[in-house]
């Protein structure tokens, strides 16, 4: 059960200058009537208290830590909020503070506990929870994409749903203050500290979801929001946690760029800003940081745009707020200059006693001190945290990493994912389970959203500055496909000095092989690449997002995702690579196949012999789901090898295999093998089923050959997302004459006819004739020919026969239902590499489920 602030008081006496403020005065009276009455109680030494939010190490409120004792003389976070007389705490990861809901949720209790204690005064109890880059609280708590993945989506409803979803969230387990939404403007690409957690380079955009976020926030999920970082940090190629950065923009500018956002978020009504450590000389030319200037934050932001809600700083930790000032007057300058609120000075006593002293000295008057007091109290109590401070343990769990909350941060992460370019119309990939090297930046999430599609994911985690052996290993690792993350590959200042993710994607990129580069999150990444010829970006790395970023690669949905910055390229930074805006689509409703027609025929390559690896790697090099192979076994020697070597041939690409002989190769002859000869067939599905159909054939070998039926006609059956695939694979008498090609394509017909018409059909095989040959004209009249779609192909030295440009040997014909959207014939390879003295025809397929 919750306690109220009534019944807190009936069990610990808050003792204020001692006294204790009355149990009767709740908050159920009016907010001013609380106000005034609490100030009334309070010594200068907790009014000075409530201005500072600080940090105390320790998972519970009674946790004895020694780096407590080194900080602040104390050794618990409870005796750190007493000593200090704290109005507020905020929680990290490494803090201990933010393990898992339950932990944090009795946290939470502990300091509340610990503060109605010490001055009746509940505390304010944050983090920065802005999700996608900048997250304290991780799962089981819902991972929402971050600021500018929201951008991507252009969606409002969006970023108001997952403000209220995540304030909700936290809201259940104490903490009353988010430190979000980031309400700058991202006009830099090299902008180190914001990047991705801003909406967007366009303001209009920005102002619109940072408004929406705030409403999510404070309306729906009842915590405070916090707009950052006043007056606009996005425009800064140095980051303020190591440096100061300096703002160029002029009044115009600030007004037109970095103004609109804060003027949207006070219209919604934030409760709350945070001030930047950056020199705007626009704004004020005193050279102070605005964290410290009263011309921005009183001059601008008190009496321009009339906000009367709380101010608190960013960390004063940050070495962009201390390069002018010490320790003991930043604090100062930054009550003067108009902040509300003290976040992290970097040591507390000197801060908190520093203060007190400018009071007491009358350098501050305590009417200043009590100006930011009242808000806070007010903010406090018009939150309900007054009659509220403590959180049900019970209902955590309810409340918390919900079924209902995932599947809505789904929602928005599958709109957020933008595709910048497909140009090998790679996308999307079939469904054919396929061997995917994952590798660089965190690629455990996208790897197991590949495993549940029947992926096998090779993971190799490089991070964000692989070593030459890891970039080696990526290499050399052999997969059907590769995918690439990257983060933050363009900055060689601090996140890769050495350009090695940048190395590591050029190296996967020069292999020949299929890649796909996603940095998971500044898309400006992609500018510093040789080019890709696929590319996406996710803007975070969360589950959620690489989930999205999943269903777009198998085409489950459509990307719809939308640049909401501009990418620059490298060398020349006003040539833009991508628009803002820019972002491809395809029809999710489409499925694809890759089908290919392969022909495996002795006296290939310079030693004129059959090779299994070097045809194997002339195969993968094909990336199909399904192959289609003719003239298996010739010259394989005796009968027992065939069906073993097409097993090791399937084996060695990861692939299902199917085999139909045929057996008029040979004269029968006393004491030799008659030489085997048939069709196969290779495919990343699993095979239903497998037939050798009989076909009128010429038999060629025979003493007084006559057309007769016999077997090799292939059928392989299987399955595509819950449609049945029918495989038929032939090698059709080159030899033959017009009147034997007639009677194989009335026995092709009658056998396509036996099943059912929303079956899917595909032949594939060998027929040397050209496709207008009459007799052939049945057979292209129940299929649409890839053989046309694919023009025609000019014989070459090692082309089988090496004669007109039309007379095709290999081919891919589909059925009705099956859309051909590209069909080729891929260049030769070196006749030192050649796998066969046949060109092979290979189709890109579509079919709707």
């Amino acid at each position: 059960m919750e306690l109220t602030r009534r019944q807190t008081l009936g069990l610990a006496a808050a003792t204020v200058a001692g006294t204790t403020v009355a149990a009767g005065t709740s908050a159920e009276a009016t907010p001013n009537r609380w106000v005034r009455e609490t100030m009334r109680r309070m010594t200068l030494e907790q009014k000075v208290g409530q201005l500072f939010v600080c940090y105390a190490y320790g998972p519970t409120a009674g946790t004895s830590d020694a780096r407590n004792t080194s900080l602040y003389g104390v050794a618990t976070p409870a005796e750190v909020v007493a000593k200090f007389n704290l109005g507020g705490v905020i929680y990290f990861t490494w803090t201990d503070s933010t393990k898992d809901p339950q932990q944090i949720a009795r946290l939470s209790n502990g300091l509340q506990e610990a503060s109605l204690a010490g001055t009746g005064i509940p505390l304010q109890i944050g983090t920065d929870q802005e999700h996608g880059s900048v997250v304290r609280v991780g799962p089981p708590a819902t991972q929402f994409p971050g600021g500018m993945a929201l951008g991507a989506t252009r969606s409002a409803a969006y970023a108001r749903s997952a403000g209220a979803i995540a304030g909700r969230e936290l809201k259940a387990i104490g903490i009353t203050t988010d430190f979000a939404p980031d309400a700058d403007v991202n006009v830099n690409p090299l902008n180190p500290v914001i990047g991705v957690r801003s909406v967007s380079s366009d303001p209009a955009l920005v102002a619109q979801l940072v408004a929406a976020q705030v409403k999510g926030y404070q309306r729906d999920g009842r915590v405070v929001s916090t707009a950052k970082h006043f007056p606009g940090h996005g425009d800064t190629a140095t980051d303020s946690h190591t440096g100061i950065p300096v703002i160029g923009h002029t009044r115009e500018e600030w007004t037109r760029i970095d103004l609109p956002p804060f003027q949207a978020a006070i219209r919604a009504g934030i409760r709350s800003i945070m001030t930047a450590h950056i020199v705007v000389p626009a704004l004020d030319p005193s050279g102070d940081p605005a964290t410290l200037s009263r011309p921005i934050l009183t001059g601008i932001l008190r009496e321009q745009l009339k906000f009367d809600g709380v101010v608190i700083t960013d960390s004063l930790g940050m070495q962009g707020v201390r390069d002018k000032y010490g320790d003991a007057e930043i604090p100062l300058r930054a009550i003067e200059a108009g902040v509300d609120q003290l976040l992290m000075p970097v040591d507390p006593g000197l801060a908190y006693n520093s203060v007190l002293d400018a009071v007491r000295s009358g350098r501050i008057s305590e009417t200043r001190i009590d100006e930011s007091v009242e808000r806070i109290l007010t903010l406090k109590h018009n939150t309900g945290l007054v009659d509220h401070p403590y959180v049900d343990l019970a209902r955590v769990a309810k409340i918390v990493g919900t079924p209902a909350n995932y599947a809505e941060a789904q929602r928005i992460a599958d709109r957020s994912t933008t595709l910048l370019r497909d140009d090998a119309a790679l996308l999307p990939l079939s469904p054919a389970p396929r061997t995917i090297l994952v590798t660089g930046y965190s690629p455990t999430n996208l790897a197991t959203a590949l495993q549940s599609r029947g992926a096998t994911a090779v993971v190799k985690d490089t991070g964000t500055t692989p070593t030459d052996a890891k970039i080696a290993d990526a290499v050399a690792t052999v997969a059907d496909l590769t995918v690439v993350l990257t983060n933050k590959a363009w900055d060689t200042e601090v996140t890769d000095k050495q350009a090695k993710q940048q190395k590591l994607v050029n190296a996967l990129l020069a292999t020949g092989r299929p890649v796909i580069v996603v940095p998971v999150r500044d898309p400006y990444d992609v500018a510093y690449f040789d080019p890709a010829p696929t590319t996406l970006v996710t803007y975070g790395s969360t589950a959620p997002s690489m989930e999205a970023l999943a269903k777009v690669l198998y085409g489950e949905i459509a990307p719809t995702g939308k640049l909401p910055v501009e990418i620059p390229a490298k060398a020349d930074p006003t040539e833009i690579m991508h628009p803002f805006g820019h972002g491809l689509t395809f029809d999710a409703k489409q499925t694809r196949l890759t089908v290919a027609s392969y022909n495996i025929h002795a006296g290939a390559g310079e030693d004129n012999v059959f090779d299994l690896d070097r045809t194997a790697q002339a195969l993968k090099a094909l990336d199909a789901d399904v192959i289609g192979l003719q003239e298996v076994d010739v010259h394989w020697d005796v009968r027992s090898q065939w069906l073993d070597t097409l097993a090791e041939l399937a084996t060695k690409l990861g692939m299902h295999s199917a085999f139909a002989p045929i057996y008029d190769l040979d004269p029968p002859t006393a004491g030799q093998p008659r030489r085997q000869y048939g069709v196969g067939l290779l495919s990343r599905f699993p095979l239903i089923r497998t037939e050798n159909h009989p076909i009128t054939r010429l038999s060629t070998q025979d003493p007084n050959p006559v057309p007769a039926p016999a077997p090799g006609f292939l059928e392989a059956e299987l399955e595509v997302r819950g449609r049945r695939l029918h495989v038929y694979c032939t090698h059709l008498d080159y030899r033959a004459d017009p009147s034997v090609r007639q009677l194989q394509v009335a026995d092709t017909l009658k056998i396509l006819a036996q099943d059912r018409k929303k079956d899917l059909q595909v032949l594939v095989g060998d027929f040397n004739a050209e496709a207008s040959a009459p007799e052939l004209a049945g057979l292209w009249s129940r299929l649409t020919d890839s053989w046309s779609a694919a023009g025609s192909t000019t014989g070459g030295p090692y082309t089988y026969p090496a004669v007109a440009a039309t007379k095709r040997i290999d081919f891919v014909t589909v059925g009705t239902n099956l859309n051909v959207l590209r069909a080729e014939v891929p260049a030769e390879v070196p006749v030192a590499e050649a796998a066969s003295d046949h060109r092979p025809m290979i189709a890109d397929l579509s079919f709707r489920p």
